[in-house]
C-alpha cells in the first residue's frame, strides 16, 4: 500500500487530534481539540506541515497504529494495520 493509499483510509473523524489521557490500560478522552483542528469540519487547518508546528502530532503509519491504544476502536486505520501485523 502506497502512502497516499494509507492516508485515503482516514475518515477524517479527527478524533485523533483531541487530547487524551492514559490511565493505566484506561483511556480517557477529552473535548479538547488540537489548536489547529477545525472542529467542524475535523480537518486539520496545517496538514501538510502538522509534524512541525510542535503540537505533538503522531504520524500514524501501520506500525504506530499497531501499537498505540489510544486510536478509537472504529478508526479506519485499524483493520489494515492488522493484516499488516498478521504477515
Amino acid at each position: 500500500m502506497t502512502e497516499d493509499q494509507w492516508e485515503n483510509l482516514c475518515r477524517r473523524c479527527g478524533l485523533c487530534c483531541f487530547e487524551k489521557y492514559i490511565d493505566g490500560n484506561r483511556v480517557i478522552h477529552t473535548p479538547i481539540a488540537c489548536r489547529h483542528l477545525d472542529i467542524v469540519t475535523r480537518e486539520c487547518r496545517v496538514y501538510d506541515k502538522r509534524f512541525s508546528v510542535g503540537e505533538g502530532c503522531v504520524q500514524l503509519t501501520p506500525e504506530v497504529v499497531g501499537q498505540v491504544k489510544w486510536l478509537p476502536d472504529d478508526c479506519a486505520y485499524w483493520p489494515h494495520a492488522k493484516k499488516r501485523q498478521a504477515r
